[in-house]
């Protein structure tokens, strides 16, 4: 039986599109600071919550900060945060995601322009808040390129359930299995595979590393940068 012709992709953004690092690591430290201030033990009990390594500014693979919704790294946040409610920790995130540090993680123009060459249409699917994954894509130039943007909070469900697939599919009459779901997590695979992807793509530009997610991955490539090769290729002999 010959597989679907892939027609889509649609990208995981944080560690994907934009350096995973330089961007979150940024955020976990503005964010303590409202929250702990000078209180060195809440904002280590913090940064444990969501898996954040202080002293290296580095996350712990499956981290609440890698893998979870911006909604559940606030209700961690709130359930150890005296004098503040969820409501005031949702407002203080949102209030930093407007001004992230834009790091993407090769020339996104470049990239996606080769795979629109190739006829494909593209989407992001973050668990990050939509409204955070829109104003970094217009920092970085990149909004313009895509047809589809969602975030945890855009009515989807979050990832690894299937539903942003399932969205993008829907709005662009598309079937899951002709979508490739490109991802730098666990979390981003399983997604894949939970809406039936014709494939999950990783790339090792997050916290993961080859070992944790070629079991669950179509191919591992180094970047995002390899992907228009990889799908003329499978195209080509599709």
């Amino acid at each position: 039986m010959t597989a679907p012709k892939l027609r889509a992709v649609l990208f995981d953004k944080d560690g994907t599109l934009f350096d995973f690092q330089a961007t979150w690591a940024t955020f976990c430290d503005r964010m303590l600071i409202h929250l702990a201030a000078d209180d060195e033990t809440l904002k280590a009990q913090l940064a444990e919550a969501v898996g954040y390594d202080l002293e290296t500014r580095t996350f712990r693979v499956g981290s609440l900060i890698v893998n979870a919704s911006a909604a559940e790294v606030d209700a961690a946040w709130a359930a150890l945060t005296p004098g503040k409610t969820l409501e005031d920790i949702q407002a203080l995130t949102q209030q930093e995601l407007l001004d992230l540090p834009v790091h993407p993680v090769c020339d996104l123009n470049k990239v996606m322009g080769e795979l629109r060459g190739l006829g494909l249409k593209l989407g992001v699917a973050t668990n990050d808040y939509e409204a955070g994954a829109r104003n970094q894509l217009t920092a970085a130039g990149a909004f313009d390129l895509f047809d589809f943007v969602c975030g945890s909070d855009s009515g989807y469900g979050r990832k690894p359930e299937p539903g942003m697939i399932n969205g993008f599919c829907n709005l662009h009459g598309l079937a899951a299995s002709e979508i490739v779901f490109v991802g730098d997590s666990t979390h981003d695979m399983h997604c894949g595979q939970n809406a039936g992807a014709g494939a999950c793509v990783a790339v090792l530009t997050g916290p993961a590393d080859r070992h944790d997610l070629e079991p669950d991955a179509s191919i591992v490539l180094s970047s995002i940068k390899e992907l228009p090769a990889y799908l003329e290729e499978r195209l080509n002999h599709s």
